[in-house]
C-alpha cells in the first residue's frame, strides 16, 4: 500500500512538475505578449504624432519648431523604453536581465531610427550602449575600454548610413535585413562581452530580433500606409494629386502670420486654364480631366526643378494657386514664365489630336498693408481677372501686364 501509494506520490510529484512546467511556460508566453503589446503600443504612440504634425511643424519653417519636435519625439522613445523597463522588471520579479526585454529595446530603437526622420534619434541609438554598459569603463581594463569604444564607433557608422538612406532601404528588403543584422549583431556583441554567454545563443538571440522585429515591422508600415493615405485622401485633389481647396484653406492662414510678422517675402500666383470649357465641349470631360491633370503635372515638375519654394493648390475647376515662401513677386513671375513655356512647349496628346494649352496668371507679394490673407488673394483673383480681360495667354504682375511671349 505505501508502495503504491509512493509510486502513486511519484506520479503525482511528476504531474505537479510538469503543471508546473506548463504553468512556468503559460506565464512566459502571457509576458511575452504584454511587452510585444506594449511595444507595439509605443510604436504607435511615436508614429501617430511624427505623421500627424510633422508636416505641419515643416510648413512653417522654423527651425527652432523642428529641433524642439524632433526632441520631443526622442523624448517619447526615451520614456518609452523605460516604460518597457519597468513592466518587464514588474512582471519578472525585477528581473531585467533577459534577450526578450533586451531585444524589444533593441526593435524600438530600431524601428525609430528607421521611421522617424530625427538627429536625436540618432544620437539615441549611437549613445545608448555608452548609458547602458559605460560604467564597465570604469573597472580600468583597457582591453575591454578598446573593445567597447571600437564597437560603438562600428554602431555610429550604422546608425549614420540608416539614417542617410532609410527612405531606400525600407523599401529593399535585402538592404533592411543586412542592416538589422549588422545593427542586431552589434548591440548582442556588447551584451556578450558583460555576460559572456555562448556563440550558439547569441546566434539564436540574433535571429530571434529578426523574427521580432518582423511582425513590427509589418505593423508600422500598415500604420504609415494608412496615415499616408487618410493625408491624401484630406489635403490631396483626387484628380490631379496636388495639394487641394482644403488644405489650402487650412495653410493660408497660418503662412500669411508667420510672413505677416516676417522679414522673408511671401507671393501669391494664381491661374487658370483659357478656354477651357472648349476642351470639354470639342472632346468630353475626358479630355478635360486629362488637361487638368497635365497642367498639374507639368507646373508641379517646373516647380521641383526650379525652387523647393513653391507649393501647387488646385483651388477648384480649372483654377490653381501656387504658394511661394521666401521669394518676391518678380523671381516668382520668372518661374510662372518657365512654367507657362513648359506647358505650351509640351502639348497633350489625346486621341491622336495635339491639345494647345494656354494659361493666365496672377502674381503679388504679401505687403505691410494687408490685414487678412483675404486681402492678399482678392489681389492676386483680381490681377488674373485682369489678364484674362486683356486676351488671355498672359500675366499680371503687380497690376503690370505682360504677354508671355514678350516676357518679363
Amino acid at each position: 500500500m505505501l508502495k503504491s501509494c509512493s509510486r502513486g506520490g511519484g506520479i503525482n510529484i511528476q504531474l505537479d512538475t510538469d503543471i508546473l512546467q506548463g504553468f512556468t511556460n503559460i506565464n512566459i508566453n502571457i509576458n511575452s505578449i504584454i511587452i510585444g503589446l506594449t511595444a507595439i503600443g509605443i510604436i504607435t504612440i511615436l508614429t501617430i504624432p511624427s505623421y500627424t504634425f510633422k508636416e505641419k511643424i515643416e510648413e512653417h519653417q522654423n527651425w527652432l519648431y523642428d529641433m524642439g519636435f524632433d526632441f520631443l519625439e526622442a523624448v517619447g522613445l526615451v520614456v518609452g523604453m523605460i516604460l518597457v523597463q519597468h513592466i518587464f522588471k514588474f512582471i519578472n520579479a525585477g528581473d531585467s536581465a533577459n534577450w526578450f526585454y533586451a531585444t524589444t529595446q533593441m526593435t524600438l530603437m530600431l524601428y525609430s531610427l528607421y521611421t522617424l526622420q530625427n538627429y536625436f534619434i540618432d544620437l539615441v541609438n549611437i549613445f545608448a550602449p555608452l548609458y547602458i554598459f559605460g560604467h564597465h569603463l570604469a573597472d580600468g581594463n583597457m582591453t575591454y575600454a578598446v573593445f567597447f569604444i571600437s564597437i560603438l564607433i562600428v554602431l555610429a557608422i550604422t546608425v549614420i548610413i540608416i539614417s542617410i538612406d532609410k527612405n531606400t532601404i525600407q523599401d529593399t528588403e535585402w538592404k533592411y535585413l543586412s542592416l538589422q543584422v549588422i545593427y542586431g549583431g552589434i548591440w548582442w556583441i556588447l551584451i556578450w562581452s558583460i555576460y559572456k554567454f555562448s556563440i550558439l545563443n547569441t546566434f539564436y538571440m540574433l535571429i530571434g530580433f529578426i523574427l521580432y522585429m518582423w511582425p513590427i515591422r509589418f505593423v508600422s508600415t500598415k500604420i504609415r500606409r494608412s496615415l499616408n493615405e487618410l493625408s491624401k485622401r484630406i489635403n490631396y485633389d483626387e484628380l490631379t494629386g496636388v495639394r487641394n481647396r482644403g488644405n489650402f484653406d487650412e495653410m493660408s492662414d497660418q503662412i500669411f502670420n508667420i510672413y505677416r510678422n516676417s522679414n522673408k517675402p511671401m507671393t501669391l500666383a494664381m491661374f487658370d486654364i483659357d478656354q477651357f470649357k472648349q476642351f470639354n465641349d470639342t472632346y468630353g470631360h475626358l479630355a478635360g480631366d486629362r488637361v487638368l491633370r497635365h497642367v498639374a503635372k507639368l507646373c508641379h515638375h517646373q516647380l521641383f526643378e526650379q525652387t523647393r519654394k513653391g507649393q501647387l493648390f488646385r483651388y477648384g475647376g480649372e483654377e490653381f494657386v501656387i504658394i511661394f515662401r521666401g521669394l518676391d513677386s518678380e523671381d516668382s513671375a520668372k518661374i510662372v514664365n518657365q512654367i507657362r513655356n513648359e506647358i505650351i512647349n509640351d502639348p497633350l496628346s489625346y486621341n491622336g489630336d495635339k491639345l494647345n494649352v494656354h494659361i493666365s496668371f496672377g502674381v503679388t507679394q504679401l505687403t505691410a498693408t494687408d490685414q487678412s490673407f483675404d486681402d492678399l488673394f482678392k489681389r492676386v483673383d483680381h490681377y488674373l481677372y485682369e489678364s484674362k480681360k486683356s486676351g488671355r495667354n498672359r500675366i499680371t504682375v503687380e497690376d503690370e501686364t505682360f504677354l508671355f511671349e514678350t516676357g518679363i
